[in-house]
């Protein structure tokens, strides 16, 4: 039976591209290789998505995780719009005006239809975060090969990695297109897709930039163990939400960070959306559960004792708004961007070395 007042969670996973039925649609701009390496990479970053990093596992936030707090603040602020400002008001006024005429009942009617319908509308949207996880955790393991997507109500999606196919598509969003990556589970045909979860970053830029996110999971999950130091190496602070919620604060300057020096000027501007926001966002992380994954998959993901291989968000730097917002001095900020530029120049040099003289599948 329909309700009408269940709530939807804002669980990707569920909710993302559900129109993307098969590899051969228009939509999908690229298939990414799993096996084959791209040369010609810029870079390898993780796009501040990585909760931790290990020698068996690495898990990333999802692709919501972002923007967090935005649905319930414009659910709230449209629902409150539409039901009390033209639902409830309108029928105040039309009651207190007296009798009316057949067609005066019958264009308040209508009217006040719509505005339940966008009231109602609202209500799935503003309900969609709040009580039900802080994030949706995506987590690759290096050592069974296996895949796990936390999603809403406890359950896990779990596929083997060479089993998914993973693609680049874009949509538009307003005037601009917004480029993604998504995981795709795929049918026996080889072509069919049945389920689909998208990776943590959009971009709305040129989506080459996106491989550097591509390469950074793949070389995680197909490269040598050698590769893994510096993998860490191009991770400057990892968000703090494993096994604990995520602060006001931290929550504001996730929304405001920014990749570049220069992006201050811009976020600058956007500092006030980005701080009514960030009161909505810490309302959904005081409200929802933490992530727990079962027992099964919690132990296959143990990793070995005094693991060298480990970056968390307790690794962080000790004031480390300044990196997310680009406000380090130019001495800090020549060490930290020269660390990550030379371990992502030496991922780059290994790649050019194993796949130079190959074709990268597209």
């Amino acid at each position: 039976m329909f309700n009408p007042f269940k709530r939807v969670p804002a669980d990707p996973s569920k909710l993302f591209h559900r129109g993307l039925s098969c590899l051969s649609d228009k939509g999908v701009s690229r298939v990414y290789s799993q096996k084959t390496g791209d040369p010609d990479v810029k870079g390898i970053y993780g796009f501040d998505s990585v909760v931790r990093l290990n020698s068996t596992y690495l898990e990333l936030v999802d692709r919501y995780y972002n923007w967090r707090g935005t649905w319930t603040l414009a659910g709230a602020f449209f629902f409150c719009w539409s039901f009390f400002g033209f639902f409830v008001w309108q029928l105040i006024t039309t009651l207190m005006q007296g009798e009316f005429v057949f067609f005066d009942w019958l264009f308040f009617i209508g009217m006040w239809s719509v505005a339940l319908l966008i009231s109602w509308a609202t209500y799935r949207l503003m309900t969609s975060e709040m009580f039900f996880s802080t994030y949706y955790p995506i987590r690759f393991n290096r050592k069974n090969g296996m895949v796990y997507v936390h999603q809403s109500g406890g359950d896990v999606l779990s596929v083997p990695w060479q089993d998914l196919r993973f693609v680049l598509t874009g949509g538009k969003n307003f005037t601009i297109t917004e480029w993604t990556i998504i995981g795709c589970v795929m049918a026996d045909d080889g072509d069919t897709i049945t389920r689909t979860f998208p990776l943590p970053i959009n971009l709305a830029w040129d989506p080459e930039d996106l491989t550097m996110c591509w390469e950074f999971i793949r070389c995680y999950m197909e490269e040598g163990d050698e590769y893994l130091p510096d993998l860490v190496d191009t991770i400057p602070w990892c968000p703090p939400v494993e096994n604990q919620k995520e602060g006001w604060l931290f929550g504001l300057l996730y929304l405001s960070k920014q990749y570049g020096r220069l992006g201050l000027l811009v976020n600058a501007l956007q500092f006030p959306f980005f701080f009514i926001i960030s009161f909505s966002r810490w309302l959904v992380m005081k409200t929802s559960k933490v992530p727990v994954w079962p027992a099964e998959i919690a132990a296959t993901c143990q990793p070995d004792e005094n693991d060298p291989i480990n970056k968390g968000a307790e690794h962080n730097p000790p004031q480390v708004w300044r990196p997310m917002l680009g406000l380090q001095g130019k001495t800090r900020y020549a060490q930290s961007f020269a660390r990550e530029r030379e371990a992502m120049d030496r991922i780059t040099a290994r790649l050019k070395a194993k796949y130079g003289g190959q074709e990268s599948a597209d």
